[in-house]
């Protein structure tokens, strides 16, 4: 059965879908109605696990790219697959890094440039410096010539970089120890920062520094959450998209970028789980594909950092018992969030009303044709999807103050050791 064709013009801005999407799938409605348009949905859902993303970090030996590599993929240095940190130099050839569970999202740690093996004038060809679409330049101490030469490269060929000064914890802590009676955190920061700006500005005047301690247990701290929420800036399309799904939850700006690309796709979750419609489930009278649905809810869970193995890595990190964690998330999302999902959505959808205006459904037409959009479990999952992000970005978020304060109240503990 073929949609009507005369549909009214809507407010296409709404909907997470490129212009050739949108084009793709009303041509698709007017030219099969809705058979088959769930696979065209499905596939535009996981479309960002096949977009490539390449981020290249570069920088001296011993500046902690490899630290922070780590700590970008959510891992230790003593984790399977982990970068290999030293002192000692390794980084002779250019090594990838997946992300262990976005394998789209690859880290590269180059050789630093202006050495032996790796001289300005080969340097391009030698690591391939086009491939990549991102660069992170690092720096221990102070920014050198060859650090300044190569931003200046990078910018020519119009790619974008950050500066990055590292291993701003172990500096505060000498400074505590050589000066412990006029330490001011702020005032070194500010000195640091400073000292940075009036090299690289050589460079670029709008260049900016972030300062971080690139150890996982300190993705709250100093400018790493700032870093973060640079990283997801200025990429193009698909490729913004899939670099903030692709990001670890370790600060708040990543868990509302990933909210928002998650309601902005509920039309899209609930209107596949309509056209695929199964037999009601025993206690509902609602037709939608429930295993799907169920499936979308663990799908939140594990992108925002809130199922039992992100819980239970964030606890072990962060040296916190996941009781306290479970006691304050528990505040906002009932237990069996945690521990049933399948009777979570249960739940969730006899409490809905169909409450969804018809005039919001009926934006939703030009794409999923208006047979699907008329169905009651259409509105019904779209408003349960949007209801539950709202809250599982309220317990992320925070789940981000509960480690913050615990990384304060670790420095406070050393600072009673010095």
């Amino acid at each position: 059965m073929a949609s009507n064709t005369n549909v009214p013009p809507f407010d296409y801005d709404m909907v997470d879908l490129s212009e050739d999407d949108k084009v793709a799938a009303q041509k698709h409605l007017n030219e099969h109605g809705v058979r088959g348009i769930e696979g065209f949905l499905a596939e535009r859902l996981d479309a960002w696990r096949k977009c490539p993303l390449n981020i290249a970090i570069t920088g001296d030996s011993g500046a902690g790219k490899s630290t922070l590599i780590n700590t970008l993929r959510n891992l230790r240095a003593e984790d399977e697959g982990a970068a290999k940190v030293g002192v000692i130099e390794t980084t002779r050839i250019v090594q990838s890094y997946s992300h262990p569970s976005y394998p789209n999202l690859i880290f590269y740690d180059l050789p630093g440039v202006g050495t032996l093996e790796f001289k300005k004038s080969t340097y391009f060809e030698q690591v391939n410096l086009s491939r990549y679409d991102f660069f992170l330049i690092i720096s221990r101490t102070r920014f050198t010539e060859n650090d300044l030469w190569l931003a200046n490269e990078i910018k020519k060929i119009g790619k974008r970089f950050f500066f990055i000064r590292s291993n701003i914890d172990q500096d505060l802590y000498n400074e505590k120890i050589d000066h412990p009676k006029n330490y001011n955190e702020t005032l070194i920061l500010e000195r640091i920062r400073d000292n940075c700006l009036t090299h690289i500005r050589t460079v670029d005047d709008n260049a900016n520094i972030f300062l971080i301690s690139g150890r996982i247990n300190y993705t709250s701290r100093f400018d790493f959450p700032n870093m973060c929420s640079a990283l997801l800036r200025d990429y193009p399309g698909l490729k913004r998209h899939a670099m903030i799904l692709a990001m670890s939850t370790n600060c708040k700006d990543v868990i509302r970028a990933k909210v928002d690309i998650l309601r902005s796709q509920t039309w899209v979750a609930a209107a596949v789980s309509a056209a695929v419609a199964t037999p009601p489930i025993p206690g509902l009278s609602v037709m939608f594909d429930f295993s799907l649905t169920v499936g979308f809810v663990l799908f939140y869970k594990k992108q925002l950092g809130l199922d039992d193995e992100s819980l239970a890595r964030i606890a072990q990190i962060h040296h916190i018992p996941v009781y306290v964690i479970q006691d304050e998330l528990q505040k906002i999302l009932p237990a069996h969030f945690f521990t049933a999902v399948p009777e979570f959505v249960v739940s969730l959808v006899k409490k809905q009303a169909v409450g969804t205006a018809t005039e919001e459904v009926l934006r939703y037409v030009p794409y999923v044709g208006s047979v699907i959009c008329a169905t009651v479990s259409f509105s019904i999952i779209l408003s349960v999807l949007r209801n539950l992000l709202n809250v599982m970005e309220k317990a992320a978020l925070a789940l981000i103050d509960i480690v913050a304060e615990r990384s304060i109240s670790d420095d406070e503990d050393d600072d009673e050791l010095i």
